[in-house]
């Protein structure tokens, strides 16, 4: 009853009804057509009418695939004007679409940031599981703070759709919604030579020939780095991310950014980091092109576990990754999928200012 009950059921009587008439009507069309004077044009109208029901019904039923989730996690605040145009694309592009957000499910709720993304994801869970189908081809449309999306794409590794699509909103004026991801298997493969020439255009050094900036640092005397540093800086109208990531990942503070425990030297040696992987982006923001985001994310993971594996060779000690980046979303989901399990995402924050008490928020 609930799929009748659902777009998707109305569409289906709709065109069952049409389709039954126009074919019903058909006997009738063939012994009234060779009668002089019969008033069968009314027969014809009718059946014609039938079709068109059901060629529209038809287009629109099979014309949109999967479902759209538009979900939103973390605190109030969020732009309205962009989650309307989520939903809107999420209910064009797709024949079934729900939203979950989080605040609006919880209300005020002191629970960690991480028990709410666990619960937004069991949400969606359910929600993908309660009409009994098995839905293949999945569209997310997330709208989170960098913890929360790298810590949801962790818990995205185990979905089994043949097509999970990462949605975001395009900073280009006019462009609107685009696919910026899908989620699979084939991201954790090195890139193609074809990906690595397409990222050319991306990138400051050139990935066939120089590969991405390892900068070394000197340690205090003392200290032993078990850290090294990610550094992807994909906003280019910001300056000096390159510049501050380099310094926390030094320092193992920043004003700028929050690492979980910064709050005695025993802990800032710990953040410290032996060096730092960068892959600069030209100037500008990197362009909005599925193919383009998914060669730069199998060669951002060839190279990082690259790195990773030969410091921990020269070091011989257990070893963990630090990442800081200012790219979309979608893009920080998919690097919490693929490189979670061994690397910890340090958001950026806004520096509080002197002399005042300034409740510090984690960038988007």
């Amino acid at each position: 009853m609930r799929f009748l009950a659902s777009s998707q059921g109305l569409l289906t009587i709709g065109a069952s009804v049409a389709a039954g008439l126009a074919v019903g009507l058909l006997p009738d069309l063939v012994q009234a057509v060779p009668g002089v004077g019969e008033d069968w044009w009314w027969l014809t109208a009718v059946a014609v009418v039938a079709v068109v029901v059901f060629a529209v019904c038809a287009t629109l039923l099979h014309g949109k695939e999967g479902v759209g989730i538009v979900l939103v996690v973390g605190e109030d605040g969020w732009d309205v004007t962009r989650l309307e145009a989520m939903r809107r694309n999420a209910l064009e592009r797709h024949a079934g679409c729900f939203t979950v957000n989080v605040s609006e499910l919880l209300g005020e709720d002191d629970r960690e940031v991480r028990d709410r993304v666990r619960f937004a994801h069991r949400v969606m869970q359910a929600r993908l599981t309660e009409d009994g189908q098995s839905h293949e081809d999945v569209s997310l449309y997330v709208t989170a703070r960098h913890p929360d999306a790298y810590y949801l794409g962790g818990l995205l590794r185990d979905q089994r759709q043949a097509r999970l699509s990462l949605m975001m909103q395009s900073r280009r004026a006019g462009v609107g919604i685009v696919e910026a991801l899908r989620l699979h298997s084939d991201l954790a493969d090195p890139p193609s030579p074809s990906q690595k020439e397409l990222l050319r255009e991306v990138l400051v050094r050139d990935p066939v020939t120089e590969g991405p900036e390892w900068v070394p640092f000197e340690q205090p005397e003392g200290v032993t780095a078990r850290r090294i540093a990610l550094v992807l800086p994909l906003a280019g109208h910001i300056v000096g991310t390159r510049e501050k990531a380099l310094a926390a990942a030094r320092d193992g503070r920043h004003p700028e950014y929050r690492f979980p425990r910064q709050n005695s030297p025993a802990d800032i040696d710990r953040n410290r980091c032996a060096g730092a992987l960068v892959f600069a982006t030209r100037p500008g923001d990197v362009p909005d092109r599925r193919e383009i985001y998914e060669a730069l994310i199998r060669y951002v993971n060839e190279e990082w576990r690259r790195q990773m594996a030969e410091v921990l060779e020269e070091q011989g000690d257990p070893l963990r990754g630090w990442l800081f980046t200012d790219g979309p979303v979608a893009v920080v989901l998919a690097l919490g999928n693929l490189l979670g399990r061994q690397t910890d995402l340090v958001p950026h924050q806004r520096p509080a200012r002197e002399g005042t008490e300034t409740r510090t928020r984690v960038a988007r």
